[in-house]
């Protein structure tokens, strides 16, 4: 992991500032939270608070997971110390001009791992123990601020219930991952609605404020 920056360093030519800071780059680029992107990035930093992790660092690329949440429990008998969190994230908008509002995709693509010294390695699958997807649900371009985190609904699934029901499939629709049985939190509920998952408790309210979708059918499309 890299060291964070403040934003307020120099960039500098020839031993002098140019007149810009690295705040200057960032609000260049990265301030459209609509743009896929940098919603992606912005989705994993939300989960990544909601879990009170340490954000003193800075964001790993191409890493197996997107989030590790170091937590006792234990799956078929296994003992595990930490949760591997994948986060995937879809809009009605986007940064473009659009004639009418995308349709929910996420991606649950199963995939190798990532080592930056060895390349891609292991057998294809899905990494994780638990899918965050992140839906941002503003419909009003004129009112869109993803930092309003009340606009974003979040639906939390173990790993094993995608591998179980979807098999090698890519993509899947917010109505068909509806029909999967997630739990469904706002912001306050996600560390909860993820605790509740791995323990096996999907259609189970959780305390907090996360709740569930009560309906549960053996298909995935």
């Amino acid at each position: 992991m890299g060291k964070q920056r403040t934003g307020d360093e120099h960039i500098v030519f020839d031993g002098m500032p140019i007149g810009h800071l690295l705040s200057d780059y960032w609000a260049w680029n990265s301030s459209d939270l609509l743009i896929n992107t940098e919603r992606g990035s912005f989705s994993e930093f939300i989960v990544s608070s909601a879990l009170d992790l340490d954000l003193s660092g800075t964001r790993e690329d191409w890493g197996p997971y997107d989030v590790l949440f170091p937590y006792q429990w234990a799956q078929d008998g296994v003992e595990h110390d930490a949760v591997h969190i994948e986060v995937k994230s879809a809009a009605y908008l986007q940064s473009w001009e659009q004639s009418k509002l995308s349709n929910i995709i996420f991606s649950i693509r199963p995939a190798r791992a990532w080592d930056p010294e060895t390349g891609y390695r292991g057998e294809v699958k899905r990494q994780s123990d638990v899918y965050v997807f992140c839906h941002y649900t503003q419909k009003d371009r004129n009112r869109a601020d993803p930092l309003v985190l009340d606009d974003w609904d979040f639906y939390v699934i173990s790993t094993k219930k995608l591998d179980e029901v979807c098999g090698a499939q890519k993509t899947i629709s917010l109505t068909s991952l509806q029909l999967l049985g997630p739990i469904r939190a706002d912001y306050s509920g996600i560390k909860e609605a993820i605790i509740h998952c791995i323990h096996g408790y999907e259609c189970t309210p959780p305390p907090g404020g996360a709740y569930c979708i009560i309906f549960v059918y053996p298909f995935c499309a």
